[in-house]
């Protein structure tokens, strides 16, 4: 009896809700703690506070709460690297003008908005109060030491973007060139940004902004993308005929194509990255259709293109095309020339991986 007393209570007891005790408020809810705790000279820390919103979780308040100090504690960051930076007389060019600045700006602009790094953030909701709290803070030292390594590694991106894009210009590759140094822009902003956190933060940790190194690398970049810009050279022959008769339609809309993408046009085949060399003609397609009261023709572009590398002393691309056009053809004659603008088309979508680099 005494034994299933006992089986009985312990069932009992296994059945009744357990009582947890409740979480104990963090020091860090007194505004006296985190004054002595958090001190601003050490942190910088950002207090959140709220209630729940209709249809608002608790977890969803909390998060909420977080993202608010969080985002506090980084506008405290920034407000004081934008005061710092407006008193710093930085003269970041040497003086001249470069047309990629602004693109830099850009980059620098987006860097400058990322999320600050090793924020750490905590919360605590007051059941009795339904209320939330949220405490966002990052130490000073710990955010100099983060940055403090950033600016070395960006600085190493740079210049092997660099390194790499003068190894490319010596292979014939200037359009591929230009495109690893504009790559390069985005570890250059991230890098002026972690200068202007440790300027903030840390002002006589000269040696972590490595100033010295900084200018004269922004310098070099910004230097090299002008240089870059427009500089493969190509030298386009083109030999065209519509029915028997000398055109000039493949040329001009190639040049145009060429001139898009960052590439200028050279009679001098000596002086060329590469020599392009077209021949296109122009034949009837059977097969007419009707349209209202007149017949449209349809004509074949027949092309064949090359692309010559200066640099590989070799033809890189050989290859022939046929082009019809694409219904505009009131006369054999009107959809040849159709034809052959639509062949310009679909012969730079041949060559442009090798003109480019793509």
């Amino acid at each position: 009896m005494a034994r299933n007393v006992a089986i009985l209570t312990i069932l009992l007891a296994c059945c009744l809700p357990l009582t947890l005790p409740a979480q104990s408020p963090p020091a860090w809810l007194h505004p006296q703690v985190r004054e002595a705790t958090y001190p601003p000279e050490t942190f910088f820390s950002e207090f959140s506070e709220g209630d729940l919103r209709p249809g608002e979780s608790v977890s969803e308040l909390l998060d909420r709460l977080k993202s608010d100090a969080k985002r506090g504690a980084a506008g405290n960051i920034r407000t004081l690297i934008e005061s710092v930076v407006e008193k710093t007389d930085r003269q970041e060019t040497y003086g001249q003008e470069f047309r990629f600045t602004s693109v830099y700006q850009d980059r620098t602009q987006q860097t400058a908005n990322a999320d600050i790094a090793g924020i750490h953030t905590e919360s605590y909701y007051d059941e009795s109060r339904r209320w939330g709290y949220a405490f966002a803070y990052v130490r000073k030292s710990d955010l100099a030491a983060y940055y403090r390594a950033q600016v070395e590694h960006r600085f190493q991106e740079v210049e092997n973007n660099l390194s790499l894009a003068a190894q490319l210009v010596d292979t014939g590759g200037k359009a591929k060139a230009r495109r690893v140094c504009e790559e390069a822009l985005q570890p250059l902003a991230s890098a002026e940004f972690a200068r202007d956190l440790l300027a903030a933060v840390c002002p006589g940790d000269t040696t972590g902004m490595q100033s010295s190194r900084y200018f004269p690398l922004k310098n070099r970049l910004l230097q090299t993308l002008i240089d870059l810009e427009q500089s493969t050279y190509v030298c386009l022959q083109c030999t065209e005929t519509n029915f028997g008769q000398k055109v000039r339609i493949v040329e001009p809309e190639l040049k145009r194509l060429l001139a898009v993408n960052q590439c200028s046009i050279t009679d001098d085949p000596g002086e060329a990255d590469f020599v392009i060399t077209v021949t296109a003609s122009t034949r009837r397609h059977d097969g007419n259709a009707v349209f209202g009261d007149g017949v449209l023709k349809f004509s074949l572009a027949d092309v064949e293109a090359k692309v010559f590398s200066n640099s590989k002393r070799k033809v890189v691309y050989s290859e022939g095309l046929t082009q019809k056009n694409n219904g505009d053809g009131a006369t054999y004659e009107s959809a040849g020339r159709n034809a052959l603008k639509l062949a310009a088309g679909a012969v730079w979508e041949k060559i442009k991986p090798f003109v480019l680099g793509e």
